[in-house]
């Protein structure tokens, strides 16, 4: 059994915004954030082998504004559950609904339902990054298009790229425990895709190219492989990119340029960016 280390920011107030926040967490490599208002509090899990980053996050928290921060182990299957009380039925863009494994939901005629347990993967749809990527991708073709996931979390762009009609989906992410959670949420949606374990696009074919690449990941990374994604993007194809602090979208959006693409369409919730971008 794994055990996750569970820190938690005690804030002074409910902010306005918890995007400033949820940004000194993704400074530390950490996306998946928990908060509650009662007592206003945000909290992320390190996985093992993170634990170093935790006195630089605890610094910056208290620098940033906290008044206490608190750690705590919590072992895997504990850490799973914690997510299901968060987790509800959520409905993005016009068609999409995603819905956790263990929540009943009532779907409309021409809805497309995205059944998920993400476990200790990113990604469940209720995440301003993960919504921008859904709702962009919803309006890109992808009928028939050839279609690489950087960066798969719990696989929900993926299977959102199935059942929006891909001819075939590749999955990738660095985190073992993301490439289980993408494959076993691709049976439970009755779609195929390859999911891989690697950086980047290490994995893929040195010679695979793609109609369309989606990268929810953070903007360092985003950065690091924009080089390979202009080389991996077919021409006229779309890179679908999130995971964005607004302070940081000017440096992606530079590093896309310099790699051929130029920005179609872009959404801002809160203080997260998404776009997509045409090769």
């Amino acid at each position: 059994m794994r055990v996750w280390l569970e820190v938690k920011a005690v804030l002074p107030a409910v902010p306005e915004d918890w995007s400033a926040w949820a940004y000194v967490f993704e400074k530390h490599d950490l996306l998946g954030t928990v908060q509650t208002d009662d007592p206003p509090t945000m909290s992320a899990y390190l996985a093992p082998g993170q634990e170093g980053n935790l006195d630089a996050l605890k610094s910056d928290l208290l620098r940033f504004g906290a008044l206490d921060v608190v750690t705590k182990d919590v072992a895997e299957e504990d850490w799973a559950e914690s997510w299901k009380q968060f987790f509800k039925p959520r409905r993005v863009g016009r068609n999409l609904v995603v819905r956790p494994t263990w929540e009943p939901f009532e779907v409309a005629p021409g809805d497309l339902e995205i059944v998920l347990d993400p476990g200790q993967a990113f990604g469940t749809g209720d995440h301003p990054t993960t919504r921008g990527c859904l709702a962009l991708l919803e309006d890109t073709p992808v009928t028939g298009r050839e279609v690489a996931d950087i960066g798969c979390g719990s696989g929900i762009l993926a299977v959102a790229a199935c059942r929006l009609g891909a001819k075939s989906v590749v999955a990738v992410d660095s985190d073992p425990v993301s490439v289980e959670a993408s494959v076993d949420n691709a049976n439970r949606n009755g779609v195929q895709f390859e999911a891989l374990v690697g950086l980047g696009f290490d994995p893929l074919p040195a010679d695979a190219t793609y109609d369309l690449v989606l990268s929810n990941i953070i903007s360092a990374a985003l950065i690091k492989i924009a080089p390979d994604a202009g080389r991996r993007v077919r021409p006229g194809g779309q890179w679908i990119v999130s995971g964005i602090i607004e302070a940081n979208w000017q440096d992606v959006k530079a590093a896309a340029e310099k790699a051929g693409f130029r920005t179609d369409e872009q959404i801002l919730e809160g203080d997260w960016v998404s776009a997509r971008l045409i090769r």
